[in-house]
């Protein structure tokens, strides 16, 4: 991650929740501050926030002085911080640990490590090389023990000692000595640097790691803080299974799920192919619209497996699914609201062209959605601390709203038609009382199929809203309120409500003899001319005498005659 010229007062570095034996490697490589600051006695450093779930890991800074860094402990109960804090005199960074479930929280300065970049975002952190990774999780004893304190030293440990005596001397060579700081270096003229990593060693320090740089005015200054260069590289891994994983500890279920998720829909697109062909004879554009949806979910599921797989395993994921993944994304969300727009409006099913305002809020929806998937995605390829990641996200979550809010006119307006088309059959089956046979069976049938349809229409906009209810608030509420190592399960819950919605859906506008809006499309293109692009307003609120004209002789005007 690097900021150039950044003026803020606070940079969210990274979240990831680690196991024990869980490592966070940091790499400041470079620090530049304006010589003004030190004039100024601005203050600079770090804190690491433990906390349980997600929807605590954040701290305010102080109301009095702004600055978070001048306190010296934290009165938060659910969380647990300790301060690093950059000293240029002694040219050391302090570390101060406040909290009593971190007092001993290992450390240590690492003097020969080799650093990759920043991944994708907090939980995608790029590895080392493969000796480096080996050397970083041995627990071998230094050279000088002065230089590396930190490090468990096993040196004194007998491989004959097995009595209790002996256990005692293992145990007290296993204590580790906290380093009260790690040294600065300085490449340049007010640069600095520094290298130091936490090792997460029992399973009370376990938990969802928030890590900050603090840029605080002195108490000379009065304007904003003086502009930084920060250059931070960081690795972070878990041991799950005796095996190095880069995932954090909620999301490392996530390849299993997603995987499992896509053969899922797999199964579920043959299934909706073999029962198109079997109902041949009753299927509509739509439809196929419907096959290509569950295709693009399956691929997305498939490449998101694969991507967050080769991120657990390496570290850094493979650009040719990751690629995959974002246009297979891309295109699915767009052809998802577009689906639900297209049945909310009764396309096909009730008519077989679109009305204008149709088409408005199809000129509205679409650029809106590709906008929000384009906004997820800078956001998910963006480290958490760049300027413009909040202005992406909070981009994404506003036109997401606005999408969802969009896509449930169509399903209102046509309800609305159906009431209407439904309260004028009524009234001409009593108010006419001179008709035949079959013109009286006619009308009394288009009056249930108008009944039966405005049901359906009800049943999918419930379904709508539920499922934007879910998959937007619920599954908010899971992932600031589930533990830190079962994140996961919001996003299972996402995806299971998601295909929940997609096969009740096919379910209710599936081809058969036996669907309402089969008989009433029919009829309806045999009753009216649909070249021109009439509105459903004019059709059924303004030609209310013409919704139930009957072909009793060839012409109809017979008909026609005896209702006007």
């Amino acid at each position: 991650m690097y900021c150039s010229e950044d003026h803020r007062t606070k940079i969210d570095v990274t979240t990831f929740g680690f196991f024990k034996d869980g490592e966070l490697q940091i790499n400041v490589s470079y620090l530049g501050v304006d010589p003004e600051a030190h004039s100024n006695g601005d203050i600079f450093g770090f804190t690491l926030v433990k906390s349980r779930t997600e929807g605590r890991g954040s701290l305010q800074d102080d109301p009095v002085d702004n600055c978070i860094l001048n306190r010296s402990s934290i009165k938060n109960n659910s969380v647990s911080v300790v301060f690093l804090y950059f000293n240029f005199n002694n040219m050391s960074l302090q570390i101060n640990r406040t909290s009593h479930d971190l007092k001993q929280l290992e450390i240590t300065f690492n003097d020969n490590t080799e650093y990759n970049s920043h991944g994708e975002h907090g939980n995608k952190s790029k590895r080392s090389d493969n000796s480096q990774q080996s050397n970083d999780l041995d627990d071998t004893v230094p050279a000088n023990d002065t230089v590396n304190p930190g490090v468990k030293d096993f040196s004194n440990v007998s491989n004959k000692s097995r009595d209790n005596e002996n256990l005692e001397d293992e145990k007290e060579a296993r204590t580790v000595r906290l380093l009260p700081s790690v040294p600065l270096t300085s490449p340049g003229k007010h640069a600095y640097s520094t290298e130091f990593r936490v090792k997460i060693s029992n399973e009370t320090e376990e938990g969802l790691y928030n890590l900050y740089f603090h840029h605080c005015k002195g108490k000379v200054s009065e304007d904003q803080p003086t502009a930084i260069n920060l250059s931070i590289n960081i690795i972070e891994m878990n041991r799950y299974s005796d095996k190095l994983n880069y995932l954090s500890a909620g999301d490392i279920f996530l390849p299993p799920v997603y995987f499992t998720m896509s053969m899922l829909c797999f199964l579920s697109a043959g299934l909706w192919l073999y029962y198109l062909v079997t109902h041949n004879e009753n299927i509509f554009k739509i439809h196929f619209i419907m096959l290509a949806l569950i295709i693009l979910k399956t691929m997305t599921l498939f490449f998101h497996a694969m991507d967050y797989h080769f991120i657990a395993i390496d570290g850094s994921p493979v650009e040719t699914f990751a690629i995959l993944f974002y246009i297979t994304y891309l295109i699915k969300g767009a052809l998802l609201f577009m689906t639900i727009t297209l049945i909310g409006s009764g396309w096909t099913f009730i008519k077989p062209v679109l009305s204008q305002k149709d088409k408005k809020v199809f000129v509205i929806v679409i650029p809106l959605q590709v906008l929000a998937n384009v906004a997820y995605i800078i956001t998910d390829t963006s480290e958490e601390g760049k300027s413009d990641y909040i202005t992406w996200k909070s981009i994404f979550l506003l036109v997401d709203v606005l999408c969802c809010g969009a896509i449930l006119y169509p399903v209102i307006w046509s309800i609305r038609h159906l009431q209407d088309a439904s309260h004028i059959n009524g009234k001409e089956q009593g108010g006419i009382v001179q008709r035949s046979c079959n013109t009286f069976t006619h009308n009394f049938g288009n009056a249930a199929i108008s009944l039966a349809k405005l049901k359906l229409f009800r049943r999918f906009y419930i379904m709508v809203v539920c499922y934007i209810y879910i998959t937007r608030m619920i599954v908010y509420l899971l992932k600031v309120m589930v533990p830190f190592n079962y994140t996961w399960i919001d996003d299972f819950f996402f995806e299971i409500s998601t295909y929940l919605f997609f096969v009740f859906t096919a379910y209710s506008f599936r081809p058969g003899s036996d669907n309402p809006y089969l008989h009433v499309s029919k009829e309806e293109e045999d009753e009216y001319d649909y070249e021109y692009d009439y509105d459903m307003d004019y059709i059924v609120s303004e030609k209310p005498l013409l919704t139930n004209v009957s072909h009793t002789d060839k012409s109809g005007w017979s008909e026609l005659s005896q209702r006007t």
